[in-house]
Order: structure tokens, then sequence, then C-alpha cells
């Protein structure tokens, strides 16, 4: 690639990126996207909650979205990483593995979050197959069968809270001490939600779901064990960059996507907008933002071409409806 100059370069290519690249091309955007093709979810063979693709196949999706931008000639899409992004007087120049460069106006992180898992026998080997991070995508399968909460002290009791809105038969697997209080236990109690705070030796796979051996000797069959996994950041270039980050490693954000770093933005798993006080991976979410970032990028762009204030994208919020 010669160093060619775009409006936005977009780093990830999940639904938030996709989706971004889709709006700016059709916008008239020169925009270049790149990703690696490691998507957090290529492990699940179904996604849920997106209106009319319930169900549908992750990476088909993904094909799709792929496919449809080729009619954008605004848009180009290289399988490569990006390997740094620095500013410079034009906006950003993009560093890719294959040693080509690009110069960008704006720079749109969509890189997605990484499942950290516990370091649990099995847990990893049937992650998407047995063991899940959300009831939201996978709870209606399992439905009023016997589950696992996998978590300790307040958070993993809030998980199996949340968990027997699926099943009334919840199990809390703490994996050692629980951590919680006699009003939170009680609080289970009343959902009908056991607590096993003995440590997990493995997880196993079965036809009809999982089976946990515990050190005690212990083993408990169930449909399905839900845990939640600590989120990192797939690459080191927010924190590179500046940009101010969440307790928890995501990227803050503003509901428009703007990043703490003039002409940065990020959407999808990886960032997480003012308000939001939870990680909300889902893939209709995550092109949502996308799709809000692409806007705001659009309009930025349009107001500094006319010399007008960057205030003039919120200000005439009214008059900017698609």
């Amino acid at each position: 690639m010669q160093e060619a100059m775009y409006d936005v370069a977009i780093v990830g290519g999940g639904p938030a990126g996709l989706n971004a690249a889709l709006l700016l091309g059709r916008a008239r955007r020169r925009t270049l996207l790149c990703d690696v093709g490691r998507p957090r979810n290529a492990v699940s063979g179904a996604m849920h909650g997106f209106l009319s693709r319930d169900g549908a196949d992750p990476a088909e999706v993904r094909w799709i979205g792929r496919d449809q931008l080729s009619q954008y000639d605004a848009v180009e899409i290289r399988d490569e990483e990006v390997l740094d992004v620095s500013p410079s007087g034009a906006g950003f120049v993009i560093l890719l593995a294959s040693g080509g460069r690009g110069t960008a106006r704006r720079l749109l992180l969509a890189t997605g979050m990484r499942d950290e898992l516990a370091p649990i026998e099995g847990l990893t080997a049937l992650w998407g197959r047995g063991t899940f991070p959300c009831p939201y995508c996978d709870g209606w399968e399992v439905r009023d069968q016997p589950l696992l909460a996998l978590g300790a002290g307040m958070p993993g009791a809030l998980f199996a809270l949340l968990l027997s809105k699926w099943s009334s038969d919840v199990t809390l697997c703490t994996h050692g001490p629980a951590q919680l209080d006699e009003q939170t236990r009680a609080l289970l109690a009343s959902r009908g939600i056991s607590v096993r705070e003995d440590e997990i030796l493995r997880i196993e796979g079965m036809d009809s779901g999982v089976e946990v051996v515990f050190a005690s000797g212990h083993r408990v069959r169930r449909r399905a064990l839900f845990a939640h996994p600590t989120l990192r950041q797939t690459t080191e270039l927010p924190e590179r960059l500046g940009c101010e980050m969440t307790e928890d490693g995501a990227v803050r954000v503003s509901a428009f996507g703007q990043t703490s770093v003039a002409g940065v933005y990020a959407a999808g798993d990886a960032a997480r907008p003012e308000g939001l006080p939870f990680p909300a991976a889902q893939v209709v979410i995550a092109a949502a933002q996308g799709a809000t970032a692409a806007i705001a990028i659009d309009r930025e762009l349009l107001v500094e071409d006319l010399g007008l204030p960057v205030a003039a994208v919120t200000g005439a919020a009214g008059g900017w409806r698609s």
C-alpha cells in the first residue's frame, strides 16, 4: 500500500467496524478497514438478539457484511494488522504489518475485546459448547434446565440471580471462598440458588451438557455453565494513543463514540459509552455504536471542511436525522 490519504481508518472488522464502514462508504468517505480475522465470537455457532438475524452464524454475518461493502468503492478492506498509529499534522499515520503506511484524518478503534477465562481445566476448551459468558445470548437455549453460574463475591451472586430468570435450578460455584455476607446468601436462597464453595478441579463435556469435577471428588452435572470472563483489549493501540480507559479496561467514549483523544473514536466491545454501567457485548449494540460513530465522524469532517465550529455537529442535532 502506498502512503494513501483516507478520511477514516477503521481498525477492526467486527460488527462495529463493518457497520461503520458501511455508513462511511454510503457517505462517500474514503475509508480504510483493517482486520486480522480473530473475532471474539468465533467459537459461537449462532448469534442472538439481532432483529432479522437471530440464530445466524456470526461468520456468515461477517462475510455478508464484507460482501455488501464491496459495492462502495470508497471503502478499502485489508486483511492485516495495524501495528501502530501515530498522530500527524494531517491526522494519523497508520503502520501495517506488511510495512504499508497510510494517513487518515480520523481513526475509529473497533478492535473488540478478548475473553480471559479462569485457569480451570476444560473451561476454555468448552467455551461456546457448554460453557458460555452471556445468558442473554445463550440462556434461552438452555432454559428451564439445571445451570451453573461461576463467580465469587457480589458479582458472582448477581450473575447467579440474573441466570435464575432462565432457570429455577441454578447453582453458584465460587471456586473457593464465596465472599458473601449473610444478607446476600439469604437473597440467593430466596431464589432457590444453592452455593458451592469447594474448588473446581476440571470441567468435562457431555452430550447433554457439562460435568463439573470438584477437588473434593464430588461431581455435578448440569446443562450448561455460565461464567463472566475478564475482558482485555486485543491491542495496545488505545493506551498508546493516550485514550482514557474505564476501571475495567474499556475505552471511555462519549455517546457519539469520541474518545478523550481528538480525532480518535472507538465503538463495539472495546468501548464504553458514558452512562453505560456494564459491558454490552451484543452484536446488535456493537453495530449500532459503529453506525453512531461513523455518522459523528462524517459530520465532524463536514463542519471541519466548511470551516464551522465542531460544536455544529451536535448543535443542530434535530436537523441531522437520516
